[in-house]
């Protein structure tokens, strides 16, 4: 696989997440011989998990997904993310409806990134870790060879192939946990991670994962959630929410939220993600003050636009874009392998 996956449906695309080993596909599911594992295609995607992210268990996840997959026949994209949080208690009412503009947003917001990292159409094969609801594979459509995107939330994925299905883009999307992929080493040009290190089970450890991804020579993008963000904090909208100790933070979000939304969240700084990433191998190219794409700011609430529209004037001069670095609500950083 030295560049990636071609299809979904070839077994010489995957390797067994947990041994390395050849899969066979059997039309329902990818067989390990070696270790004898089965990793079933669920609603036209395979999933390699070993295990479930921290909010629900695999059999949880799958009838989640099932339901969002059902649902999804006679539903737009947009119809099915709404959907999605209306299942969802964990998510308070207020937060469902800042996420949600924050999804609409994200192509746009993901373009801006595309361009960066200056991609080459007949060459370059694109791995997008957390891939989500699949914004940065709508904004990547036409840059790159190929595009696979991967979560380990299969409800997600369900709404993620929705929403590329509407929009007729083609891209691999593949269940599997980021520290435990079904890929060979070495197959990827580009590397990108969106708001992803804060929802893993090992930062680092994921960050390695990347890094063994991708070829010499190839880019490490990613974006994060800034814990020592002075104003308000994007999973939870409460200002220096990040600056408290985990039973203060616990508490507060009980108090005001009803639900503690950062119980499974790693909380990063600039400067510790900068850490990581250089421990795993990685040449730092350059950090910076998450970028703001206004183009859907209408969709946000009345609080939020006005918080970005100060954060894209403060985006403007170069002394603020270090203060936003260090204080402000999320940075993005690019690597070298």
């Amino acid at each position: 696989m030295a560049n990636g996956p071609e299809q979904d449906d070839s077994p010489d695309c995957f390797v067994c997440p947990s041994c390395q080993g050849g899969l066979e596909f059997s039309g329902e599911s990818y067989n390990c011989g070696s270790c004898v594992r089965q990793y079933p295609v669920l609603f036209g995607i395979p999933d390699f998990r070993l295990q479930s992210d921290r909010y629900l268990t695999i059999e949880q996840e799958r009838e989640k997904a099932g339901r969002l997959h059902e649902f999804s026949r006679s539903a737009s994209f947009e119809e099915l993310v709404a959907y999605y949080y209306s299942i969802t208690a964990d998510v308070p009412a207020e937060l469902a409806l800042r996420y949600q503009a924050y999804i609409r947003n994200s192509p746009d917001q993901a373009r801006d990134t595309v361009d960066r990292l200056d991609p080459d159409s007949q060459q370059d094969v694109l791995l997008d870790l957390g891939c989500g609801a699949g914004g940065f594979l709508v904004a990547g459509s036409g840059h790159f060879r190929q595009m696979v995107g991967v979560d380990i939330a299969l409800r997600w994925l369900v709404i993620c192939k929705k929403r590329l299905d509407e929009l007729g883009i083609n891209a691999v999307l593949v269940c599997a946990d980021a520290e435990q992929l079904p890929f060979k080493d070495g197959g990827y040009s580009q590397v990108v991670a969106g708001d992803l290190v804060e929802h893993v089970r090992d930062a680092g450890s994921t960050i390695e994962a990347c890094w063994r991804q991708l070829r010499p020579g190839g880019r490490f993008w990613l974006s994060a959630t800034n814990r020592y963000c002075i104003g308000p904090h994007a999973l939870t909208r409460i200002w220096g929410i990040g600056y408290l100790p985990r039973a203060a933070r616990s508490r507060i979000l009980l108090k005001f939220r009803g639900v503690d939304s950062l119980r499974y969240t790693n909380l990063v700084s600039p400067r510790a993600v900068k850490q990581l990433c250089k421990h795993a191998g990685f040449r730092l190219v350059s950090t910076v003050p998450r970028g703001l794409n206004t183009a859907n700011i209408a969709a946000y609430p009345m609080q939020d636009r006005i918080l970005l529209r100060i954060y894209g004037f403060l985006l403007k001069f170069r002394f603020f874009r270090g203060v936003l670095v260090i204080a402000g609500p999320a940075f993005e950083m690019m690597h070298e392998k």
